[in-house]
């Protein structure tokens, strides 16, 4: 009896704990809105969020003009304020919150449309998540880089950046990350474009993402943002 309680009062403190861990993960990425549109996606046979369709649809009536720069990726993208880093020039956030390389692959048309004379992509982080077959992100990638004029647009890959396992409470690893930086770094040089390794100037000591740079452990706060563009500059 006294061995069934103490397997009893375990079991309750384990759950305690997780409903703590998941209450915090769904704080740091937005709480009930969050949550709200993940079950949402999750009981619906819509292939992506609201979100991401309601930005898509957003883009796509916008001024079809060509533009000097375009940031393309996830919600590290979604996030910035870039044009505020280039000022007299052209520059469009075409960052989704949780996209992938397909759901990018789905919406490219209307970025590769604007015949950007530079075109900045960083994303992984979501496929990775997801566990996406490297192979799979691998031909994805090559996709996106294949649809521009080369001769028209400078395509630039970024590095997927490090993330801080002691913040962000996730399964996601740094190696794995690099692994994934990797092959972008190959898709680059087997296609003549530029890759960026930004990651020496995220990554502590430690290879985890700098806690100054960060508000949650992946996503950045304005000095992670300031990092970036000084440094792709």
């Amino acid at each position: 009896m006294k061995k069934i309680k103490v397997l009893f009062v375990l079991s309750l403190l384990v759950n305690i704990l997780l409903v703590g861990a998941g209450s915090l993960m769904v704080y740091k990425q937005g709480g009930i809105v969050f949550l709200k549109e993940q079950m949402k996606v999750l009981t619906s046979s819509q292939k992506y969020s609201d979100y991401y369709l309601q930005k898509k649809k957003l883009f796509e009536t916008l001024n079809d003009i060509e533009v000097d720069k375009i940031f393309l990726g996830d919600s590290i993208t979604d996030h910035g304020e870039f044009q505020s880093y280039f000022t007299g020039e052209d520059v469009l956030n075409r960052g989704i919150v949780e996209d992938d390389t397909k759901g990018i692959l789905n919406r490219l048309d209307e970025v590769v449309n604007r015949n950007p004379k530079e075109v900045y992509i960083m994303v992984g982080i979501n496929d990775i998540g997801q566990n996406i077959d490297m192979n799979v992100y691998q031909n994805n990638i090559e996709k996106i880089v294949h649809s521009f004029d080369k001769n028209s647009t400078k395509v630039i890959l970024q590095s997927i950046l490090p993330i801080n396992n002691q913040d962000y409470n996730h399964t996601i690893s740094n190696e794995r990350i690099d692994q994934f930086n990797k092959v972008l770094k190959t898709i680059a040089e087997e296609n003549g474009i530029q890759y960026v390794d930004l990651n020496r100037h995220f990554e502590d000591e430690n290879g985890q993402l700098k806690k100054e740079l960060t508000v949650d452990g992946i996503h950045l706060n304005g000095k992670g943002y300031d990092t970036w563009l000084k440094n792709l500059k």
